[in-house]
């Protein structure tokens, strides 16, 4: 009987196991990598459009001390988008940039304004709202006027096409109207906020 080879190695077959379960392995991590990064940078995303969201209900909160007697909105930017009293305006608005304000639609990527030459270049969120009329003016007595105003902050889901099989120009490409239809669902994530203005109290 022969002695047995104490220098006897792995055969061809184990080391090809060894190696595929690695590389599985190594798969693997370089996936969960992947999805860490993509959540990371989706709830960053989130929480900015959040911040947005409420820096626009900041500025037409702000601009209600403007609206201080019946139908007087020759002093503000936005909030006289609300339409003539007693009707409904159901549709989403897309609102201008105010250089003024310095406030405006389009949004980078930190979620600073971006002003309206540069939105093709660095706007990385847009902006709609809709103002609506819960409370019609007293022209007796200040204060009596309420408008439910709603903002949506969007961004461009990665790698999303639309249905002519290509990403949009950029996020603030179609118009507040066109984000009602459902491909904007499939190219889009979105973020609601909700807020009431009222009629200022004060003095004219």
């Amino acid at each position: 009987m022969g002695r047995p080879n104490p220098q006897q190695g792995y055969t061809v077959v184990e080391l090809m196991m060894a190696m595929a379960v690695m590389t599985i392995g190594i798969m693997g991590v370089f996936s969960m990598q992947k999805v860490t990064l993509e959540a990371n940078q989706h709830a960053k995303n989130l929480s900015i459009a959040n911040h947005i969201a409420q820096a626009w209900l900041d500025e037409l909160a702000a601009e209600s001390s403007q609206w201080n007697d019946t139908d007087d909105f020759d002093e503000t930017v936005w909030l006289g988008l609300v339409g003539a009293e007693n009707t409904v305006n159901p549709n989403w608005i897309r609102p201008t940039y105010n250089a003024a304000r310095m406030f405006g639609p389009a949004f980078d990527a930190l979620g600073s304004p971006v002003a309206t030459l540069n939105i093709a270049n660095d706007a990385h969120f847009c902006s709609d709202i809709r103002l609506t009329w819960m409370h019609g003016q007293n022209t007796v007595k200040r204060g009596g006027g309420l408008i439910r105003a709603q903002v949506r902050v969007y961004w461009r889901v990665q790698g999303a096409l639309d249905l002519a099989g290509s990403p949009p120009a950029h996020v603030c490409a179609k118009t507040a109207l066109e984000m009602d239809q459902d491909d904007a669902l499939q190219l889009f994530h979105f973020v609601y906020a909700t807020t009431a203005v009222r009629q200022h109290l004060g003095a004219d």
